[in-house]
């Protein structure tokens, strides 16, 4: 096994286990008082994706084109790539879901569904960081991802809890959205040992599909009537940033 897979690995393993852990923990979250209603733990969730495609994944990449004008059509192909990924994913599932789900248990199936279908590029984006970009660099954008999946975990369960599943069923399917991450970190370490120039695609591919989960999120909060808490959201969008900081 070459190294670079070995990092990828590591990589999408570290996010396998963060959302293992928000998973398995939710028992204890859920009576916490300072946490309350646990739903609006993605208002910071959102923030920190938000903040990981300007600060880690897209943003980094557009100045490294101004330099490398080669890169710009991989960067903007994998940020395509991506927003139509999860655009397409998430249109076909939710027809499925207004067709076999109650209506009271279709967002909760199209909430859940988003979250599946944006592991697997934000693996990607994970692995492939570890593996071809710097360190420092590496270990913020994991730190980062870390965090929001820890409360994706806590929040998978609950939702599958709300549809009407055991809690062992919710926590393994929440734990199963983790090995998809991991999937995807693995596809992307793949990647990268065919070639380096891969790593501008891949990091571009999670940004974009994570761009578009949070605005697909976004919508189906407002349609549900539901706010986003502005200071959950910007502690979120604050966290890279403070984290390039900190990690020098």
């Amino acid at each position: 096994m070459s190294s670079l897979l070995f990092l990828a690995m590591i990589g999408g393993l570290f996010s396998l286990v963060s959302t293992s852990v928000g998973a398995f923990a939710t028992p204890w979250l859920s009576r916490a008082t300072f946490m309350g209603d646990l739903r609006a733990g993605v208002d910071f969730a959102l923030g920190v994706m938000l903040s990981a495609v300007a600060f880690s994944l897209i943003g980094p990449n557009l100045v490294d084109a101004f330099v490398h004008p080669d890169r710009l059509e991989l960067v903007i192909g994998g940020f395509v790539t991506g927003v139509l990924f999860l655009g397409i994913g998430h249109g076909l599932a939710e027809r499925s879901a207004r067709l076999k789900a109650g209506p009271g248990s279709a967002s909760r199936w199209m909430f859940a569904a988003a979250i599946f279908l944006h592991n697997f590029p934000e693996g990607m984006g994970a692995g492939s960081s570890l593996a071809g970009t710097k360190l420092s660099e590496a270990l913020v954008l994991q730190i980062g991802l870390a965090i929001q999946n820890v409360a994706e975990g806590a929040l998978l369960v609950i939702c599958f809890q709300a549809i009407g599943w055991s809690l062992r069923r919710a926590i393994i399917a929440s734990v199963l959205s983790g090995v998809v991450e991991f999937t995807g970190a693995l596809t992307g370490g793949i990647a990268l040992e065919w070639t380096l120039r891969s790593l501008p695609f891949s990091l571009a591919l999670a940004g974009g599909a994570m761009l578009m989960s949070v605005v697909l999120e976004y919508r189906e909060r407002k349609r549900e009537g539901i706010p986003v808490a502005p200071l959950r959201f910007l502690l979120g969008m604050a966290s890279i940033p403070l984290l390039n900081l900190l990690i020098p």
